[in-house]
């Protein structure tokens, strides 16, 4: 069975597919519309033959009929999305059957999506639902997080590394975690380094080919975080003070190897993420990205 929840900017969230069509923390979506692709081919003809010039796929409209047990319950839902002229989306979340508990998300696809149309009516006298028509505009592909953290911790000598995720270490100064990007989009990530380094030097190895990499000539001091964020409103390199929360970018100042893209991206199937510096001890080492597929 198939399920439906949206998440809101505080991370409350609203069931679609509740057991109590009375609770007013979710509501009934009814003949859900907008979940596949909508494709823009462009062609031209020459002598009976057609040849494509471009394929885009083009952002869907999500749509259904949601169901209110009353005015009370649809002003919930109302309060629940709150203000309808933010630009912060909201999460529409969508199971295909492998989810059925609301703390089972963290392994779930999803969209951006801000309410586009939400038409409100009477009470129907015959089922006594108000049943309101609603439009989400997505503005995003279908995504699912994934977030790796590398632990560094000395017990004794020599240093010990406690992983969240398959890996394996070459050295006390070289580190490297193992990426399945399940999506069929290549997608960008975000690489916080809070440890003490010297002249961090990040590589991205596919089919042993070295596909993106990046070095900044700079200490990460006790304290201090370095953040390489490759998506594509952000490209950000920057040395962040975790004391005072000032910012230092380190992109533009002369800290990057000019011989390197600088940035990492993600690309689809399997992936290793090597970390190497010339002293690598202590803190953590953290990878985010977001999987990325046309249909789920």
């Amino acid at each position: 069975m198939r399920k439906f929840w949206i998440e809101n900017v505080h991370g409350r969230l609203w069931d679609l597919a509740p057991k109590n069509a009375y609770d007013h923390r979710g509501s009934f979506m009814d003949k859900p519309t907008g979940l596949g692709i909508k494709t823009k081919i462009k062609s031209f003809e020459i002598e009976n033959t057609f040849f494509i010039e471009d394929i885009e796929v083009s952002a869907q409209t999500i749509g259904g009929a949601l169901y209110f047990s009353d005015y009370k319950h649809f002003d919930a839902f109302v309060r629940f999305i709150g203000n309808v002229n933010t630009k912060q989306p909201l999460k529409f979340f969508y199971s295909t059957g492998t989810a059925t508990h609301a703390n089972q998300l963290d392994r779930q696809w999803y969209k951006l999506v801000l309410i586009n149309d939400l038409d409100k009516t009477e009470i129907d006298k015959k089922t006594g639902f108000l049943k309101c028509n609603v439009k989400f505009a997505c503005l995003s592909r279908w995504k699912k997080d994934k977030d790796i953290v590398i632990e560094l911790s000395r017990h004794g000598d020599p240093l010990v590394y406690p992983f969240t995720y398959p890996y394996y270490y070459g050295s006390s100064s070289n580190l490297m975690v193992e990426i399945d990007n399940e999506g069929n989009l290549p997608t960008a990530c975000v690489i916080k380094i809070d440890a003490v380094t010297d002249t961090p030097y990040i590589r991205l190895i596919q089919n042993n080919q070295i596909v993106w990499q990046a070095r900044y000539h700079l200490i990460v001091r006790a304290g201090h975080q370095l953040i390489l964020d490759s998506s594509a409103d952000k490209q950000e390199a920057t040395l962040l003070n975790l004391t005072d929360g000032t910012r230092e970018s380190v992109y533009y100042t002369g800290e990057k190897d000019y011989a390197f893209q600088n940035f990492v991206m993600i690309p689809t199937g399997k992936s290793q993420l090597l970390i190497n510096a010339a002293n690598l001890e202590f803190g953590q080492v953290r990878v985010e990205y977001s999987m990325q597929k046309e249909l789920i």
